[in-house]
């Protein structure tokens, strides 16, 4: 089956709604532009000679021209560097008609964001009402003391007062039952600052359950530096790692001891 002129024409009318989200998305950086506009003629939407009349392919190519420009109007915005009254840096953040936004007043109106990675630390520290510090622990070196102590840890308390929680519309693969509901479930944890996003499943309820489990393990990190979950498994593995050397040397001693006896 060959390419039909309404494919064709379907394809010129995707690629030139690409080209006019990337030319409203960079306006003003013509470098950005014209390497976004070269990526896709030469990578992202390129077709060889013979693919172009794979009827599948080119509908797969205009698909993807139109997620492109989706995306690059509502999720991608463009930030600049200006300095606040105090002689501070900040980023200022240009947004469109079409920029998606979400239903809280934080992501509606964002404030200057600094930009200094010293003045990041100290908002974070400033807010963090519990920080590490304060549950600084002697981190056992042996994996045995180190479960031993991750069983003992005490796991922090995930309050529903302490979360704000928020929902936007999806993006991505999945169709209306992704980029058309409010399934994406972002939490910020108020007291710390700390941030999650969930948009795992199309199940309302089953992102918000998912979110709330990586926001605790992510308190659980906060609280028992090196003795959370994770860093768990990270010992875990580096135990296996040891033990599988040490057991490897112990067979090439013993297949250097048996040569040896063989020579004798």
């Amino acid at each position: 089956m060959s390419v039909t002129p309404a494919l064709r024409a379907g394809a010129r009318s995707a690629y030139r709604d690409l080209l006019r989200a990337s030319a409203s998305t960079f306006h003003g950086d013509e470098l950005i532009q014209r390497a976004f506009r070269h990526n896709m003629r030469t990578e992202a939407l390129c077709l060889d000679s013979s693919a172009q009349h794979d009827v599948k392919l080119v509908e797969e190519k205009i698909q993807l021209a139109r997620e492109l420009a989706t995306m690059l109007r509502r999720n991608v915005v463009q930030a600049r560097r200006t300095q606040t009254q105090d002689g501070d840096d900040a980023w200022n953040l240009r947004f469109t008609k079409d920029t998606e936004l979400g239903e809280n007043e934080s992501i509606k109106n964002p404030p200057p964001m600094p930009s200094s990675r010293r003045a990041r630390r100290l908002e974070k520290s400033e807010q963090s009402v519990e920080p590490a510090a304060q549950h600084s622990v002697n981190t056992p070196r042996n994996f045995s003391a180190l479960k031993k102590a991750h069983k003992e840890r005490k796991i922090p308390e995930l309050r529903e007062e302490d979360i704000e929680e928020s929902f936007v519309r999806g993006s991505g693969p999945g169709g209306q039952s992704i980029n058309k509901t409010q399934n994406n479930v972002q939490l910020l944890h108020k007291p710390t600052g700390f941030r999650v996003a969930c948009q795992e499943t199309r199940s309302l309820q089953t992102n918000r359950m998912l979110a709330r489990r990586w926001l605790l393990q992510k308190l659980d990190k906060l609280h028992n530096p090196g003795l959370s979950k994770g860093e768990l498994q990270r010992a875990k593995q580096q135990e296996r790692e040891r033990q599988r050397r040490k057991k490897s040397k112990r067979k090439a001693s013993a297949r250097e001891d048996c040569l040896k006896a063989q020579e004798k």
